[in-house]
């Protein structure tokens, strides 16, 4: 009865994990997910933004599958990495002011009024008032203040980023040709092959 238990137990736990971060086209520049833009003499640019639970070595996997990709869409086999950058950026996730601020932001808590509580004119800054129920006073913001924990929860995710300049061939000569370092070639259909999520 034990044993079945322990094993009862071991199938829900990996029934519940979670299938990975997933591939994606992104909306646009910094959206998380891949993007592609043309670069000087021929060369393309590729990003791949991670969401907030992604490793540099996952967004970095899915940055060369989305070279892969659009290599075989340009009808070449190869292709070249001549740079690579990898970096933590801000999370687009972040942009909108309800993400970040909770309830004191978006309908809350806070009930500032506007003269309901008499002339304030020579009171200290930053000392608690009766119409900011939240904490003391730090100016306003639309017609109301916004309170001091609010302003330290203002600190941006951060997610990871990979940036490829990929020049794209059919032979590795043409990669070779001009280049002061030998670059990193890669056979598109071999990393499609091994870096495509599987379903």
């Amino acid at each position: 009865m034990k044993a079945f238990v322990l094993f009862a137990v071991a199938l829900s736990v990996s029934g519940c994990a979670t299938t990975g971060p997933s591939y994606q086209a992104a909306a646009g520049p910094g959206a998380v997910g891949y993007y592609a833009a043309p670069a000087a003499d021929g060369r393309m640019s590729v990003t791949y933004t991670g969401a907030e639970n992604m490793s540099t070595e996952q967004v970095a996997r899915f940055a060369f599958l989305r070279a892969a990709e659009l290599t075989v869409a340009a009808g070449q086999p190869l292709f070249a990495v001549l740079e690579t950058q990898t970096r933590q950026v801000e999370s687009s996730r972040t942009s909108s002011l309800s993400s970040r601020g909770g309830p004191n932001l978006t309908g809350g808590s806070v009930s500032a009024g506007t003269g309901s509580q008499g002339d304030q004119s020579g009171g200290t800054p930053g000392v608690s008032s009766p119409s900011v129920p939240t904490g003391p006073s730090t100016g306003g913001f639309g017609g109301g203040d916004v309170p001091y924990q609010m302003l330290e929860r203002w600190t941006p995710r951060q997610v990871n980023q990979t940036v490829l300049l990929v020049q794209m061939a059919a032979d590795r000569e043409t990669l070779l040709r001009g280049q002061t370092t030998a670059p990193q070639i890669f056979t598109a259909k071999d990393v499609i092959a091994e870096i495509t999520p599987k379903k």
